[in-house]
Parts: structure tokens; C-alpha cells; sequence
């Protein structure tokens, strides 16, 4: 071996060595908080040989006097020994004494802090309180949340004429002095523009501040929201301009708006058991004129589906909650035994209430030309509608908790030129929740049915059919159905499908789950319900969770196995 070579191991050998002679604390007569901060203080200690220990014995003492301090703890008793066969293994014994309390509180507010019935709100839910052990972490919250409060509510001048603390060790009390001074409240100013498109029309309803109005932070964060929620910008800026707050304390308010282009074009890809690979193609128009109209082309591609939607967008008031829609689409599917070409155009009214449900009353036309099976037909319907929806989530893509409904009515009548009567109803219910640490459950539930007096009156895409991905895993798509002599399917009046399903996280991004599905598609529910079981795994991923089921028709004789694969979020 050459030189180099017995130069390093000599190093490696003398590291070990030094490392092995670093001492190493073992508490005593701590527990809980005050032995976990004692130890974060003594681990930021430099590395100490042991005969070392000598010169940093001082230091280890005030290490953990510190951190006792931290925890209201003045009077600690403290035992620094040495293990006389390992000198390396230090004992450090504390008695930790009686805590300092807070006894006497004054906390006092002066400006228009006074008569806000905010800050009144905050006081009562301090954790400094008179009694209390004295935290210094708690003292710094409290003098913290006050500052925090002023600015979101527009004291931007306020400050502590006196803050103090004073500790007496030896009677194990503290008194706490905090004088805030708020100062006046600003107000909103007037509103200072700077966009390359005319956006007036589109703005005004999504302002809820007026010039005088008292200054909340909250309300220049929902605007924000809002402008960036219309899907026009690419660049939103909302600034309370301060520095430049006139002689009334009115702050202007700056916004600064700039457009999307003019075209934009996204190209995705997936996959799903139920209709294999598939390609989609997105090209956006987000800002047609000065009015907000705006234009969205989805074309979707798969082996046994195309289409093609086109959607006008014109809003009529808040551009997020209140707006027309005038659809287009066509589509073609080959799949099983339905064969259809089906031609929509449709008018819509959305509206979204401040619980977040959103109505869509709409009048659609459509013209489909289909086989079912040995039927073959064409239809031409007119049906007015109304749909609700909401979807609520928390916990952003791997959510912790969420719901969403959604239900549709409806109707056609050969009277208003329509080929066939009919009634339709449908309605989907699903929840998402924690029930532990990293445990979640989801539910599902669904219910379909319409009413007409043949089910081959009405094109296949008005029928009622069950089983796949999204329904009852352990099937293939569509598969739960009536059908007919020779086996092939021919869709039905109603149709009922749940679902429970509990998921564990055993990684960051990971979980695996395990689930029942049950559920069918009838003309009198006579039949026995389809049932599917089986485990999963879930995969979060920057677009959503990526699920992967192994499923099982465990109420079939010969019991089927499917492999079901999803993209997309939970609710």
C-alpha cells in the first residue's frame, strides 16, 4: 500500500477515535417539554471531548439553565457527573424547581385599537394569562399576534410604547407590561388600475372595497383570488400603496392586470381500463373583446371514444359566479355494443351561490344515431334541464376531508318537438374523510332513473348503465346491464351504485387502500347487485392522486379479475 493510501486510514482511525471520546448527556429528573428542550440546548453544544469536560462545564449549566428559563423554570438545581469508568457519559440530574407565574398582567390598548371589537375578540384567546407559568415563547406570540392583527386590519402605524417583563426568581412570579399603541386605522383609497386590456366591466363586480371603507388585508387577498380565478391574466398584482396614504389615512389601492395570449394550446395524455389510451388536444381563446367572452375547444381521442366540445363563454355580472355557456359537440363511440354518432348544441345559465352550490339550467338539442345491441335507430330529443353541484375540499391534492353531490332533472315532450316523453333524474354523492392518523375513509353513492315507457325509445346515451372504474370495480365498463338473448346490452331505466373504501398512508406520497363496491342497472330491480372487492395503491403526484386497483366480482360464480387505473382527484 503506498503512502496516500495508510495516510487516510491513519486519519479514519484517529476520527473514530476522537468521536468515541466525545462525551454524550443522559437527563434525569426531566420530563416531557422540559427534558425535549433541554436536550435541542444541550445538542447545539459544540462536540466535547472528555477531558474537556472541565472548561465546559459552565457552559453545560447554562445550556440547560436556558432552556428551563424558556419554560418559565428560574430556580433549577443542577448535577454535572462523570461516569468514572466511561468518562465519556455524562449525567446531568436536574430538579427543575417550582415555575415562575405570571402575576400581575397588564396588557392595554391605545389608539383605535380600542373600540375594535376584533382585538377584544384576540385578547380573551392570548395564552398569557394572569397565573399562567410564564413562557417566553407564549410573550413573544402575544406581543406577535397584536402586530399581526394591527397590520391585517390596517393600523400600519402601530407599535408597543412599552413592552417589559420582570421576573422574580425568588418569589416565583413575573409581571408582564405590554402599552400597545395602535394608532388610527386606515382606509381603502381609490382603485388605481394598470391593465393592457379594457377589464372595467369585468372588474367592478369582483371589487367588494370602496374608498373610506376600514382597511382589511383579508379583502385585497380575496380580490387576488378572484381576478387570478377568472383564468384572463397571466400576471395579477394587488397593492396597497401605503407610502402613499393621504392626509385622511386612505390608502390607494394598485392593481396591475396583463392577459393571457390570445391563443394557448395544451396537449395531454392518459389512460384508464375503461377506454385504454387516450389522447386530448385543449385550445383557448381566454379573451375575445372588452365584454370577457371567451372560447374553449377540448377534443378527446381514445380507441373506442372521440369527441370534439366547443364552449362560449359570456358572463353576465361577477365573471366567477354568474355567466352564460353556448356548447357544441360531437361524438362518436364504438364500444361493446353501442355504436353511435351523436351531434349537441346546447345553451346554459351558471350561477354559484355563496354556499357553493352551482346552478346550471340549460336547454339542450341533440341529434344521435345509434346501435344498441340488434336496435338500430336515430333520435332526436329537446330536453330543458337543471343541474346542482358542489364540491368542497380541504387539504389541497391529498385532501383530508371533502364532499361532492352533484344532481340532474331532466325532461322532454314530444309536444315541443322531441321523439320521445320522458323523465330523467340523476345523482351522485361523495365523501372523503380523516379518521386518523393517516387513515381516511371514502363513500360513494349514486342513483339514477327515468321515467319512459320503453327503455328502447331512448338513445343509448340516456340509459342507465353500471360497473367500471368509477362505479363497480371488479367489471368492466359498462357491463352491469340488462341484455338481451344473445348477451348484448341494452342500457336500463335505472341504475344504483355504492362504494366504501378506506385508504392508509404508509409513505410521504403513498397509500394503499382497500375497498367494496356494490351496485346495478335494472328495469325493475329483480336482479341480484353486482358486487366488487379488492385492494389498491395510490400514488400522489403533482396532478393528483394516480390510483392502481386490483379488483374482484365476488359475486359472480366464476369470479372475474380486473385491473382498474385512474388519474385525477378524489372528489
Amino acid at each position: 500500500m503506498n503512502k496516500g493510501v495508510w495516510g487516510l486510514l491513519a486519519l479514519l482511525l484517529l476520527s473514530l477515535s476522537a468521536r468515541a471520546d466525545e462525551i454524550s448527556f443522559r437527563l434525569k429528573g426531566l420530563k416531557g417539554d422540559l427534558k425535549d428542550n433541554t436536550r435541542i440546548y444541550l445538542d447545539q453544544l459544540p462536540p466535547i471531548e472528555a477531558e474537556q469536560l472541565p472548561r465546559f462545564r459552565k457552559d453545560i449549566q447554562t445550556a440547560v439553565v436556558t432552556s428551563l428559563q424558556a419554560l418559565g423554570y428560574y430556580s433549577p438545581d443542577i448535577e454535572i457527573t462523570v461516569n468514572k469508568d466511561k468518562p465519556e457519559q455524562v449525567l446531568v440530574n436536574v430538579k427543575a424547581g417550582e415555575p415562575v407565574r405570571i402575576r400581575e398582567l397588564n396588557i392595554s390598548l391605545e389608539g383605535e385599537s380600542q373600540t375594535d371589537p376584533q382585538f377584544e375578540l384576540l385578547l380573551g384567546q392570548l395564552g398569557l394569562q394572569q397565573n399562567n407559568v410564564f413562557q417566553h415563547d407564549v410573550y413573544e406570540k402575544t406581543k406577535a399576534s397584536l402586530l399581526s392583527l394591527a397590520l391585517s386590519r390596517g393600523y400600519f402605524d402601530a407599535q408597543y410604547q412599552h413592552n417589559q417583563v420582570l421576573v422574580h426568581p425568588q418569589e416565583n412570579a413575573a409581571d408582564v407590561i405590554l402599552v400597545f399603541d395602535s394608532g388610527p386605522r386606515y382606509k381603502f383609497g381609490e382603485l388605481q388600475v394598470d391593465s393592457d386590456r379594457p377589464v372595467a366591466r369585468l372588474l367592478d363586480p369582483l371589487v367588494d372595497v370602496k374608498p373610506g371603507d376600514p382597511y382589511q388585508a383579508n379583502k385585497i387577498s380575496q380580490l387576488s383570488r378572484s381576478l387570478s380565478s377568472t383564468q384572463y391574466f397571466r400576471r395579477v398584482e394587488v397593492l396597497p400603496m401605503v407610502s402613499e396614504a393621504d392626509e385622511n389615512h386612505q390608502i390607494p389601492l394598485a392593481v396591475v392586470l396583463r392577459a393571457k395570449a390570445d391563443n394557448e394550446v395544451e396537449v395531454g395524455v392518459g389512460f384508464s381500463t375503461d377506454e385504454g389510451a387516450r389522447v386530448s388536444s385543449n385550445w383557448d381563446k381566454p379573451w375575445i373583446n372588452s365584454l370577457g367572452h371567451s372560447l374553449q375547444t377540448n377534443l378527446k381521442v381514445s380507441a373506442p371514444k372521440q369527441d370534439i366540445t366547443v364552449v362560449y363563454k359570456i358572463p353576465r355580472g361577477n365573471p366567477l359566479n354568474n355567466y352564460y355557456t353556448v356548447q357544441g359537440g360531437y361524438q362518436m363511440l364504438d364500444q361493446d355494443d353501442t355504436v353511435s354518432d351523436r351531434v349537441v348544441a346546447s345553451v346554459h345559465r351558471w350561477d354559484k351561490d355563496t354556499d357553493d352550490w352551482t346552478r346550471d339550467v340549460f336547454i339542450r338539442s341533440e341529434f344521435e344515431s345509434y346501435t344498441q345491441g340488434k336496435q338500430e335507430d336515430e333520435s332526436f330529443l329537446l330536453i330543458p334541464g337543471v343541474t346542482y353541484s358542489r364540491t368542497r375540499v380541504r387539504g389541497g391534492l391529498d385532501a383530508t376531508w371533502g364532499d361532492a353531490q352533484t344532481a340532474t332533472l331532466e325532461l322532454s315532450e314530444p309536444w315541443w318537438g322531441s321523439d320521445t316523453r320522458f323523465i330523467r333524474l340523476f345523482g351522485r354523492s361523495k365523501w372523503l374523510r380523516t379518521v386518523g392518523e393517516g387513515q381516511r375513509v371514502i363513500a360513494r353513492a349514486e342513483q339514477g332513473a327515468v321515467w319512459v315507457d320503453e327503455i328502447n325509445e331512448l338513445p343509448p346515451s340516456l340509459r342507465f348503465f353500471t360497473g367500471g372504474d368509477v362505479t363497480v370495480r371488479g367489471f368492466s365498463y359498462q357491463s352491469i346491464t340488462p341484455v338481451d338473448e344473445n348477451g348484448d346490452r341494452l342500457g336500463a331505466k335505472y341504475a344504483t351504485a355504492l362504494s366504501m373504501e378506506y385508504d392508509y398512508k404508509v409513505a410521504q406520497k403513498w397509500r394503499l387502500a382497500t375497498f367494496v363496491d356494490t351496485g346495478t342497472a335494472t328495469n325493475d330491480y329483480t336482479e341480484a347487485w353486482k358486487v366488487g372487492t379488492g385492494v389498491g395503491v395510490r400514488w400522489q403526484t403533482p396532478v393528483g392522486p394516480v390510483r392502481l386497483d386490483l379488483a374482484f366480482g365476488v359475486s359472480e360464480d366464476q369470479v372475474p379479475m380486473r385491473i382498474h387505473f385512474t388519474l385525477g382527484p378524489d372528489l
